[in-house]
């Protein structure tokens, strides 16, 4: 039987998120988190399954290093997640699209549903192409009122998609956009150019809502490869668990302060 300890050496404290009162530990690459258990209990349905209490006489996931969860996923990534919760600056949240990006797909992947609205909050004020966008929110499941609303915009801008936008979007996602694109630029002139109409238009809601209607209908009870939760390792000593895969030790953490 591998005595579990053997794992964990070169597994470090982090210089910033090992904290004192901390009751939570965490692996990330080579550095161990030791941050606040409820957080995670009251945000996350995944973790709350996970850190649920155990059977009789076996140790409490988490609570030790020995016990630790492990996470397949790099330091700095889940740094910048923890910024989320221990910002010092309260509910000034200033940092960039890139890890805004990183929080959202974290979020989703381990069920924190307000930390993913917090995220799609902060990146609606924050400059990004409207095709990075909607790819980034279809992803992850945004709001449809949301998406919608950048459908509309993306079909009345005035020009078609290009090649590298379309295979952002997907085919389905590009024949509903050249359909709507065309519906509403009319009449035509004698050049073959079109006007395009006001962006508030009854046709082109109606049509992107059925769309993403029928996305949704196609993808109930699909679940993501990254959301599967490996049952523990059937061996009398504590083990780590572990989410969102398992990756070996290695790696350099990350700056700590939510930036690249």
């Amino acid at each position: 039987m591998t005595d579990p300890r053997t794992t964990l050496q070169g597994v470090k404290p982090h210089d910033k998120y090992y904290l004192d009162g901390g009751d939570l530990h965490i692996i990330a690459e080579d550095r161990e988190f030791r941050v606040h258990r409820y957080f995670f209990e009251r945000d996350s349905v995944k973790f709350r399954g996970l850190l649920a209490s155990p059977s009789p006489g076996q140790p409490r996931q988490g609570s030790s290093q020995l016990t630790a969860i492990k996470l397949g996923v790099a330091a700095k990534d889940f740094e910048k997640f923890l910024w989320v919760f221990y910002n010092p600056t309260y509910s000034l949240y200033d940092t960039t699209v890139s890890d805004w990006t990183c929080i959202l797909h974290l979020g989703h992947e381990w069920q924190f549903t307000e930390v993913e609205k917090l995220a799609v909050r902060e990146l609606e004020k924050m400059p990004m192409s409207i095709v990075d966008r909607i790819a980034l929110y279809q992803k992850h499941k945004v709001s449809e009122d949301l998406l919608i609303a950048h459908y509309a915009a993306l079909c009345t801008r005035g020009f078609p998609l290009d090649l590298d936008e379309s295979e952002r979007l997907g085919m389905s996602a590009v024949v509903l956009i050249n359909q709507v694109m065309h519906s509403i630029h009319t009449p035509w002139d004698a050049d073959g150019n079109s006007s395009p109409v006001n962006p508030i238009n009854a046709a082109v809601i109606s049509k992107i809502s059925a769309h993403i209607e029928q996305r949704r209908t196609t993808n109930t009870g699909t679940v993501s490869a990254g959301q599967s939760v490996p049952a523990t390792n059937s061996t009398n000593a504590p083990q780590k668990r572990s989410i969102n895969g398992v990756n070996g030790p290695g790696g350099k953490p990350g700056q700590a302060n939510g930036k690249n």
